[in-house]
Parts: structure tokens; C-alpha cells; sequence
């Protein structure tokens, strides 16, 4: 997320830290490539922007919490997805 979208009421410090947080997230999140970028980025930013507003200041657990957040998404997306046939 660049830093131009990351809410102006954060301080530099926070908005260094949600980006940050950010990156590292998406960079585990996507070392097999086997997610869709968009959606999965738009998650895991704002999970980490919801966190961070209200206090969340931990860069460990802000990427924790958004990358359960984004797997678990990914995962009922994949449960909905129709099934090909073989």
C-alpha cells in the first residue's frame, strides 16, 4: 500500500510501521504466487489499517492478524469455488 493511502491521521511513525507491515505480510503471503494480488492485498491493508487505528502498534502481531485474516478468505473463496470436471 503506498504511503499516500495509508489514512492521513497516522503519524509518520505508524504510517512506516503499517507499510512495513504490509510488505512483510504480502511477501509471506504470496512466496508461492497462488494468490490473486488485488484482493488479497486490499485484505491484508485493511486488516493492518483496522488494527493500527485502534492502537495496534506491534509490527509481529499486525502481520499476524492480516495474514489470518487473508488466508481465511482465501480459503472460503477456494471452498466456493466450483469444481471442474476431471
Amino acid at each position: 500500500m503506498p504511503l499516500n493511502e495509508i489514512p492521513k491521521y497516522f503519524n509518520p511513525e505508524t504510517r512506516h510501521l503499517v507499510d512495513a507491515a504490509l510488505e512483510d505480510a504480502w511477501q509471506e503471503l504470496n512466496k508461492d504466487g497462488l494468490v490473486e494480488a488485488d484482493p488479497a492485498r486490499m485484505k491484508l491493508a485493511t486488516t493492518i489499517v483496522a488494527l493500527a487505528s485502534v492502537g495496534e502498534t506491534d509490527p509481529g502481531k499486525l502481520k499476524w492478524f492480516a495474514l489470518h485474516a487473508a488466508q481465511a478468505v482465501f480459503r472460503a473463496t477456494m471452498a466456493n469455488a466450483p469444481v471442474l470436471p476431471s
